[in-house]
C-alpha cells in the first residue's frame, strides 16, 4: 500500500548519475515503508503525504516551487524534506526550511542513512514522520458533529469553529439535538445494554436491567447521527438526556469509543478534538476526566468521570449516574502503569498542555463521578494546571507518549516561536 510520495529535487549542475545512485541506495528504504518515488507534483496523489528528497545543493528554489505548487493542491500541508549525508543535500534542506519558517509556513528535516540489514531505526523515523503527515491530512478531512450546545459550564471549551478549522483542518458542524431526541423516544434496539449488563461486575446497587436498556437505546441512535452527518466524531449535550429523558449518555459515548467513533461528552469541544487527534497519532482511544483534586507538592491528580471506554479498564461495574443519581454511569477500575495526560486549549487550540505520568490504583471516593483514577505527574506540570489552566476536562491515555505528542503538535499545529 502506498502511503506516501517522495518528490526528487537536485541541482543541474551535479553529475546525474551520482545523483540517480543516490535515490536508487534509498529506493528499498522507500519501498519498506510504503512510499513511491514521483518525477513531479502532479504525479503525487494529493490525498496522501509529501516528501521532499533533497538531493544536491543548489536545489533550493526547485523545491520551493515545487512545495508552492503543492499548496495549490494541499493548502497548509507541512513540508517533509528528507536528506542524506552527501552533495550538500543538508545544507540545502536547511536554508528551505529556514525561508519556510521565515513565511510562517511549517515542516521538518529527516535526516536519512543507507540503511544496513540489522539498522531498523532509521525505517522506523521514516515511518514515523510520514505517519505524522497522515495524521494532518486525516484531521484536515475529519468532521466533528457538534450535538446540540456545549453545556453551558464550558466556558472555556468552545472554541471558535473557523480558526479550528485554519489550525487544525477539523470542520465543526453544528447538529440540532432536539430531533436526535425524538429518535431515541422512538427507538426500542438497545444492542449494547444487554452485552455491557452482563459484562459487568454484579453489586447491590447497581441500576435495574431496564435503567440499563433505556441508556442503551441511545447509541443506535448516534451511530445514525454519525452516518446521517458523515462525522468522524461527536460531541454531545448529553446532560439534556438526563433532565428530559430521565436516563444518561454515558453507556452510549462509551460504546461509540470502545468501537472506533470518537465521542466526548457535555459538548466539550476542545476535549473531543484532543480525543480524535490523538486516536490517530497514537492508535488509542483516551478518557475524557474532570480533575477532581490537584496536589502540587506531590504532583498526584486525581481524576473522575462517568463514560469511561471499557476497553481501557480492567474490569467495571454499572451504577446511576453521579450527578443526577439517574440513568446508568460507569465505574470503571484502571490498571496501574504509566499514563499520559493531554489537554489542549485557547481560542483555536493553540495551546498544549501534555505530560507523561504514572496511574496508581485508586480506592473510590464519595462525591465524585464513578470512575475514578489517580496519576502522579512532575510537580510542575501539576502546577501549571493550577497556575495556567487550559479548562476542566483532561484527556488520559495508557502509555508514555508525551515526546511523540510535543513532536507532532511543533511541526504540525504549533506557531513558530
Amino acid at each position: 500500500m502506498t502511503t506516501c510520495t517522495v518528490l526528487t529535487a537536485a541541482s543541474a549542475l551535479h553529475d546525474m548519475a551520482a545523483v540517480d545512485a543516490v535515490v536508487d541506495a534509498f529506493r528499498p528504504q522507500f519501498a519498506a515503508v510504503g512510499a513511491e518515488v514521483a518525477g513531479s507534483i502532479e504525479a503525487a496523489d494529493p490525498r496522501l503525504p509529501l516528501a521532499v528528497f533533497v538531493l544536491t545543493g543548489g536545489s533550493e528554489r526547485h523545491v520551493l516551487q515545487a512545495w508552492q505548487a503543492r499548496q495549490q493542491l494541499v493548502p497548509g500541508e507541512p513540508l517533509l524534506l528528507l536528506t542524506h549525508p552527501g552533495q550538500n543535500s543538508l545544507p540545502a534542506a536547511l536554508e528551505v526550511l529556514a525561508r519556510l519558517q521565515m513565511d510562517g509556513a511549517r515542516g521538518r528535516i529527516l535526516m536519512l542513512h543507507v540503511p544496513l540489514p540489522t539498522d531498523p531505526p532509521n525505517g522506523h523515523a521514516l515511518r514515523a514522520a510520514i505517519h505524522d503527515i497522515a495524521v494532518w491530512h486525516r484531521l484536515h478531512r475529519a468532521r466533528l458533529g457538534v450535538v446540540g450546545t456545549p453545556s453551558d459550564w464550558l466556558v472555556a471549551s468552545v472554541p471558535d469553529a473557523t480558526a479550528v478549522q485554519e489550525r487544525w483542518g477539523v470542520t465543526l458542524v453544528d447538529h440540532p439535538l432536539a430531533p436526535v431526541m425524538d429518535r431515541f423516544v422512538d427507538n426500542i434496539d438497545a444492542p449494547i445494554a444487554e452485552p455491557v449488563r452482563l459484562r459487568a461486575r454484579r453489586h447491590d446497587d447497581e441500576p435495574h436491567p431496564a435503567e440499563v436498556e433505556t441508556a442503551g437505546r441511545f447509541e443506535p441512535v448516534l451511530r445514525e447521527v454519525v452516518a446521517a452527518g458523515a462525522y468522524d466524531a461527536v460531541t454531545v449535550r448529553c446532560f439534556d438526556l438526563v433532565t428530559d429523558a430521565h436516563t444518561s449518555g454515558c453507556l452510549a459515548l462509551s460504546s461509540l469509543n470502545d468501537h472506533g467513533i470518537v465521542a466526548g461528552c457535555e459538548g466539550d469541544v476542545a476535549a473531543t478534538v484532543a480525543l480524535l487527534w490523538l486516536r490517530h497519532l497514537i492508535g488509542r482511544i483516551g478518557w475524557m476526566a474532570n480533575p477532581a483534586a490537584i496536589d502540587e507538592a506531590t504532583g498526584r491528580i486525581e481524576l473522575a468521570h462517568c463514560t469511561v471506554p471499557l476497553s481501557l479498564v480492567e474490569s467495571f461495574e454499572l451504577d446511576t449516574h453521579f450527578e443526577s443519581g439517574i440513568g446508568v454511569g460507569i465505574n470503571g477500575h484502571f490498571a496501574a502503569g504509566p499514563a499520559t495526560v493531554v489537554r489542549l486549549g485557547g481560542r483555536c487550540l493553540e495551546h498544549l498542555w501534555v505530560t507523561d505520568g504514572q496511574a496508581l490504583m485508586t480506592d473510590p471516593r464519595h462525591g465524585r463521578c464513578r470512575t475514578q483514577l489517580d496519576v502522579v505527574v512532575p510537580q510542575h506540570a501539576a502546577g501549571e494546571l493550577l497556575r495556567r489552566p487550559l479548562g476542566n476536562h483532561l484527556v488520559v491515555l495508557p502509555g508514555h507518549h508525551a515526546d511523540e505528542i510535543r513532536r507532532w503538535w511543533a511541526t504540525m499545529v504549533a506557531d513558530a516561536a
